[in-house]
């Protein structure tokens, strides 16, 4: 039996690479402010790129599709990779928060901008397959906060100070 060390080597660096952009981004920046930092933008920026190559490369014809399955990876690639560039642009580089003592506004380009006080939160959940806390109010409002974002761990050290368990 074969083992395939770069697969494993490369699960390990992906888990280690995420666990490190989960923790640095906790509490570095300030108190009151929910924002994404260098690393979704950054991918987002690394997925337009890696979207708009096979892009170029299908819309010029410099490439001379000979296999079968080629054209269908080249268009693969091209939705896939614009696909998540949508998604981690949109995520990276619009979503946003602030919070005080009496209340929370937080905007999303999927949700649009919303506002509740912290005397309406009923509930505080944690979402371990989508990694994000989920922050449920009186009046309604449903906000996902992402573990990824930076100023969430002051974010939880507040919520904790204020009686919720999670």
């Amino acid at each position: 039996m074969e083992f395939n060390w770069q697969g494993i080597i490369t699960s390990a660096l992906t888990v280690g690479v995420i666990t490190y952009a989960i923790n640095s981004t906790s509490h570095s920046v300030e108190k009151g402010h929910l924002k994404y930092g260098l690393f979704i933008k950054g991918l987002g920026i690394v997925c337009l790129i890696c979207f708009l190559g096979p892009l170029w490369v299908y819309l010029t014809d410099i490439y001379q599709v000979n296999k079968p399955g080629e054209a269908t990876a080249l268009i693969g690639l091209t939705i896939g990779f614009g696909f998540f560039a949508i998604c981690t642009i949109g995520e990276g580089f619009f979503v946003k928060g602030n919070y005080d003592e009496s209340s929370i506004n937080f905007s999303t380009p999927w949700t649009g901008s919303k506002a509740s006080n912290w005397r309406d939160l009923e509930s505080v959940k944690f979402n371990i397959l989508c990694c994000w806390y989920v922050l449920q109010f009186k009046d309604g409002n449903t906000m996902r906060i992402s573990s990824y974002l930076s100023g969430n761990g002051y974010l939880l050290d507040f919520l904790r100070e204020k009686g919720h368990d999670f």
